[in-house]
């Protein structure tokens, strides 16, 4: 098993949050306007800015330090991210946030990754992500694209659905004891039925999964041959 196929896929939550791009370049800027759509605060520092980034800076989107990386600019850093182009760089930027403790992601150079950046595909509620430890990242957006294009058109609705059937169970087996892990077991058995059963009317298919757990929890098993 490769390193990256041992690491954990995390969502990070950058909305107002403080983030750092070293670099000016076209993937610097690319970098940028994904930080922007997840309401990141982004500060880049490179000598010179690419067009776009120029552009942004002068509208006061993003914050621009003229001149090159020092080690302390990842302070108070949320997440960093590394586009230089030039390995040694990247390199140095890399370890300023290990120093840090702080996640660093760097274009293009997977040595210099504490994070990897996935490709990713929304639609409604639901994010598909997929990556190759920065292998194959061309290849990583045809994966991601594929496993959108195979889930169902109105699988927003149907996520919508089992989460409402996810709230009644909630507020009627409550806590994380007997109760709690019953519950478990009956929402995992609903997220396995095939997708036209998620498009039953909500309140059956609460009432339907209300009656499984009970029904588990009087003969008082696991439900493990259900």
């Amino acid at each position: 098993m490769s390193e990256f196929a041992q690491g954990l896929a995390v969502f990070l939550r950058l909305r107002g949050r403080q983030v750092l791009v070293v670099g000016g370049g076209a993937v610097a800027a690319a970098k940028v306007l994904k930080l922007q759509a997840c309401g990141a605060k982004v500060a880049v520092v490179a000598p010179k800015l690419s067009p776009e980034l120029a552009q942004s800076a002068q509208a006061n989107h993003i914050e621009w330090i003229p001149r090159e990386f020092v080690a302390t600019d990842v302070a108070d850093c949320y997440f960093v991210i590394a586009a230089t182009g030039i390995p040694a760089a990247d390199g140095q930027v890399f370890a300023a946030c290990e120093a840090q403790a702080t996640l660093c992601n760097a274009a293009d150079d997977p040595a210099a990754c504490s994070a990897f950046l996935l490709a990713q595909r929304s639609t409604g509620a639901v994010t598909i992500a997929a990556g190759t430890g920065g292998a194959a990242p061309g290849l990583a957006g045809r994966l991601a694209d594929e496993a959108l294009a195979g889930l169902p058109v109105d699988v927003g609705a149907l996520v919508a659905a089992y989460a409402q059937v996810r709230q009644i169970q909630l507020s009627v087996f409550t806590g994380n004891g007997e109760n709690g892990q019953a519950r478990t077991r009956g929402l995992r058995r609903l997220a396995r039925q095939p997708w036209p059963t998620l498009r039953s009317d909500v309140q059956q298919l609460a009432a339907g999964v209300r009656a499984q757990i009970e029904e588990e929890l009087d003969r008082g098993d696991d439900g493990s041959d259900a």
